[in-house]
C-alpha cells in the first residue's frame, strides 16, 4: 500500500518495465549516481547489511519526494532473492532542512560546507556507508589512491584523526 502511495497507479508499468520505470521517476539530477550505487550493490555479492540509499522521485502528480531506499539480498534454496523497502520521508526532510536554515548559520559551519568539493561529498557518504577505499574508487570510476586522498583531505578539513571522527564529527554538519 505504501508503495502505490508513492507510485500511485503506475504499478503495472514498474511490474512490466523494471528497475527502467524506477529509474525514469529518479530525478534527473540524481540519476546517474542512483544507477552507478544500485549497480554497485548487485556487484558485491556477499554483503549481507541493507544498502541504504536516499534519493528524490516524482510522482505521478509531479511532486518531489525524498525515499529511504533500502536493498537487501537473501539466499533462498540457491537463489538470490533481491528485497526493496521504500519509505517516503519527504516530511522529515522539510524538517531538518528548517532547523538546518535555523541552526546552521554560524560561520564555521559554512567554511566546513564550501571546503568540501562536491566529489568530496560523495566520498564522505560513502565512507558513511562503510565502503572500503577500493570499493569507493570502484564505485566513483577513479582510482584507489585518488579514493585515499579524498579521506585524507576530509580527515585534514575536519580536523580530525581517524575516519571514525570524520564521520562523527561530519554528521553534525553535514546530511550523509
Amino acid at each position: 500500500m505504501a508503495l502505490k502511495k508513492i507510485i500511485g497507479n503506475h504499478s503495472t508499468k514498474m511490474l512490466n518495465k523494471s528497475w527502467d520505470f524506477w529509474f525514469d521517476i529518479v530525478c534527473k539530477d540524481e540519476l546517474l549516481s542512483v544507477k552507478k550505487k544500485i549497480k554497485n550493490f548487485f556487484s558485491i555479492p556477499y554483503l549481507k547489511t541493507p544498502y541504504v540509499l536516499k534519493y528524490h522521485i516524482i510522482d505521478e502528480n509531479g511532486q518531489r519526494l525524498l525515499l529511504r531506499h533500502e536493498l537487501l539480498l537473501y539466499y533462498l534454496e540457491g537463489n538470490i532473492l533481491g528485497i526493496n523497502y521504500f519509505f517516503d520521508i519527504t516530511e522529515k526532510e522539510k524538517i531538518e532542512d528548517y532547523f538546518k536554515v535555523v541552526n546552521n548559520t554560524s560561520k564555521d559551519f559554512q567554511e566546513k560546507k564550501s571546503l568540501i568539493s562536491p566529489r568530496e561529498k560523495e566520498v564522505l557518504i560513502l565512507v558513511a556507508d562503510g565502503f572500503s577505499s577500493k570499493q569507493i574508487a570502484d564505485m566513483l570510476f577513479i582510482s584507489n589512491h585518488t579514493a585515499i586522498t579524498h579521506r585524507k583531505n576530509l580527515i585534514e578539513k575536519f580536523k580530525v584523526k581517524n575516519t571514525a571522527q570524520l564521520i562523527k564529527k561530519a554528521s553534525r554538519n553535514i546530511e550523509l
